[in-house]
């Protein structure tokens, strides 16, 4: 069963929630090659856009550009408003349809839309198509080694729960090989008073005894384009025909006769004689 944005919206707005997203977030920073990119959320991003916002505010202060962002959210998931008290940034779309040119994207982010589709293959090849050459797309994803993805308390307890060999292999295939990946939410959604806390202070400690701990599997990859080969003609190859030389014919020169079979090649001996009819019997 698949949360609604509405039920998302009220995870991630509990101290726990706020954690989480904090969390994730830190992970995810230092994987973008391109911070300064436009920035494409698929799925309910919504909270990892807000902190790239600030991150991306602090990091240029003074300067007066922004840095585009731009919520695609599920039809099955549902949409609302985003930002609260700007111009809305957010639409919504069918998955595998985005309403994207082709190579147009150098960021996206996919949370909370892969393990709800039931045609992933398809989400990751229109991915492939809306990224730009070299473009880069980070899924966030419940790792189904931890217990984030067996309690259903949390949206990270719904749909299909991945492991990094998994979503490796299920990228690769869609000419978007994986080169990094992480893990976030070392700490169990234990939902005891100070929990949200606990995770702030532990999860460094935490991540440092196993990368494959958290309960979040983050995997970055790449565009990849291959050149095309060229078609090159199979060479056609002719096979010579022996060819037959003609025998001389007979030659009548002042009553001098010569027959095929002196004139004729040593090979060709067997020929029949020709009599030569001209002189009486």
């Amino acid at each position: 069963m698949r949360p609604d944005v509405l039920a998302m919206n009220r995870f991630y707005k509990t101290p726990m929630g706020a954690a989480a997203s904090w969390l994730i977030h830190k992970r995810l920073a230092p994987m973008w090659s391109a911070p300064t990119a436009p920035l494409y959320g698929l799925g309910y991003a919504l909270p990892f856009l807000e902190l790239e916002s600030i991150a991306h505010q602090a990091a240029t202060i003074g300067e007066t550009s922004t840095l585009p962002q731009f919520a695609l959210m599920p039809a099955a998931q549902g949409v609302f408003h985003w930002p609260n008290m700007q111009q809305s940034s957010t639409t919504l779309v069918d998955e595998y349809h985005l309403p994207i040119a082709d190579s147009s994207v150098e960021r996206m982010l996919i949370v909370h839309a892969i393990e709800h589709c039931d045609r992933p293959a398809h989400l990751f090849r229109e991915i492939w198509r809306v990224l730009a050459p070299g473009g880069q797309v980070i899924a966030v994803v419940p790792n189904r080694r931890r217990t984030w993805s067996a309690l259903d308390k949390t949206p990270f307890g719904h749909g299909q729960p991945y492991s990094r060999n998994q979503l490796s292999a299920l990228m690769s295939d869609q000419m978007l090989p994986a080169e990094k990946w992480d893990t976030a939410l070392m700490v169990p959604p234990l939902f005891w008073p100070g929990t949200a806390r606990l995770m702030r202070f532990t999860e460094q400690s935490l991540h440092s005894l196993g990368k494959n701990m958290g309960g979040a599997l983050l995997v970055s990859a790449r565009k990849q384009v291959y050149g095309a080969l060229m078609e090159t003609k199979p060479k056609v190859r002719t096979r010579t025909q022996p060819a037959l030389n003609p025998l001389p014919r007979t030659s009548l020169q002042n009553g001098s006769t010569t027959s095929a079979v002196e004139s004729a090649p040593s090979g060709l001996s067997n020929q029949p004689d020709r009599t030569d009819l001209s002189k009486p019997m």
